[in-house]
């Protein structure tokens, strides 16, 4: 006879099975509460039930094309390398394979099996074709490539996702450092090969403006010492090499805090660079961040105002649109810094702060957004207050609802960074439920 426990767990996996199934948000609530009152429920194993629910259908090893939708109409090829020992009987580390410039998601399947040799069998690998967001001043159309097509990976494979990894060389390589800093709390790492920081080098400090997005996620750059390729700066000219760019960057970074680390091929140009094992197996072996105490995160478009446990829903106010911005110029300002001000103008930002049982937030270009809570960021015991710039907008009790953390998953397909609460705030506050609707993930 099956022990009590094991027959009340498998009916809870069986209904987190049918709340993934069935979008009613009637049966939805009575499935939470069905499972809540399961005397085998507890709290601490939802992110294990989540995995054991057998949510996805078996695959063979080998290729697997898919095709995403990204939003504005636009889908995306992707190309799916399956282990040979893939299971979804358990989660499988991802790595995000970005190709080169001209290149395609099929064909550079290769540099991964070379990159990672024998060890290419423990990851499921995902490679785009012909993505679009490249870096921050990426053209139109403004679609979410990289996170639309996470998700979809999410969905299709059982993916760890506490361990994905950009991996890209060349074109690659800037798309990597670029996933590295609008979608860092996607990753557990990032490795660009022959490229440098994909933010436009100028005396207008949009560096400095962006690098405290990098302060959760590692990042391990490979490029060559004699690579000659041109760097565009912001006002179309060349700002120098890919080299001189790093090197640059480099003597920018000194005395920050950044998890970055940086590996020069002294005899290497643009082509042929290998990525060393010790380093490379280093970031391979790390875990994503799920709530740091603090958020600074810059970014361009709604889509990409999402870091840890802030989330955009809505713009507010002038934005950056389809081509470089028009600057004039002030007094005594070069050309470069006038467009430098005008930029930063137009980026939105969040910055978030754990303080005790307070969550304190700031934003710039935000009509809309939502304050999430995970386990381990407030005593659930005590009041909780949020406040926005000057405003305490809601204090009072948050109790972990599991409808809305089933829900959350279910939208992003993220099942290891749990939300249990969250306040959405905007021309209201609303402390949500499984219920609360929320905008799409991908614009248009």
């Amino acid at each position: 006879m099956t022990p009590p426990a094991q027959t009340s767990e498998a009916g809870l996996l069986s209904r987190i099975q049918e709340f993934f199934r069935n979008g009613d948000p009637e049966r939805r609530a009575a499935l939470a509460a069905e499972i809540e009152a399961d005397p085998a429920y507890e709290r601490g194993k939802v992110r294990e039930w989540l995995h054991k629910a057998d949510l996805w259908k078996p695959v063979k090893p080998g290729r697997l094309d898919i095709t995403v939708p990204v939003g504005l109409g636009q889908e995306r090829f992707v190309t799916l390398r399956i282990p040979k020992g893939y299971t979804p009987a358990k989660p499988w580390p991802l790595i995000y394979l970005l190709h080169t410039s001209g290149g395609n998601g099929p064909d550079f399947l290769n540099f991964a099996e070379r990159t990672l040799g024998p060890r290419v069998e423990d990851f499921v690998v995902a490679a785009p074709t012909h993505y679009r967001q490249t870096g921050l001043d990426a053209p139109a159309p403004f679609t979410a490539d990289h996170t639309a097509i996470l998700r979809a990976v999410r969905r299709t494979l059982h993916v760890d996702g506490d361990r994905q990894y950009a991996l890209g060389y060349s074109l690659g390589g800037y798309t990597s450092w670029t996933l590295a800093y609008l979608h860092a709390e996607e990753l557990a790492g990032s490795v660009p090969v022959g490229s440098c920081f994909s933010v436009p080098p100028s005396e207008d400090g949009l560096w400095k403006l962006v690098l405290p997005n990098l302060a959760h996620v590692p990042v391990f750059a490979v490029w060559g010492g004699r690579d000659s390729l041109g760097v565009v700066g912001n006002d179309g000219s060349k700002a120098g090499t890919i080299s001189q760019m790093n090197r640059r960057f480099i003597d920018w970074t000194k005395g920050m805090t950044l998890p970055i680390r940086f590996h020069e091929d002294p005899r290497a140009g643009h082509g042929g660079l290998s990525v060393p094992k010790g380093p490379l197996a280093e970031i391979l072996a790390g875990r994503r961040v799920h709530y740091p105490k603090t958020v600074d995160h810059t970014f361009r478009h709604a889509h990409q105002g999402r870091a840890y446990w802030l989330e955009v829903n809505a713009w507010e106010g002038p934005s950056w649109g389809a081509g470089y911005p028009r600057a004039t110029r002030q007094s005594r300002e070069s050309h470069l810094q006038a467009y430098g001000r005008t930029v930063r103008g137009l980026l939105g930002n969040l910055k978030g702060e754990i303080k005790g049982q307070t969550l304190a937030v700031q934003t710039r270009h935000v009509a809309d957004l939502t304050v999430w809570v995970g386990e381990g960021m407030i005593d659930w015991s005590r009041p909780v207050s949020v406040e926005v710039g000057t405003r305490r907008v809601f204090q009072g009790p948050l109790r972990p609802d599991l409808f809305l953390c089933l829900a959350q998953a279910a939208r992003t397909w993220d099942l290891d960074r749990l939300r249990w609460a969250g306040v959405r705030v905007g021309k209201t506050v609303e402390v949500l439920t499984g219920r609360s609707e929320l905008p799409g993930l991908n614009p248009g």
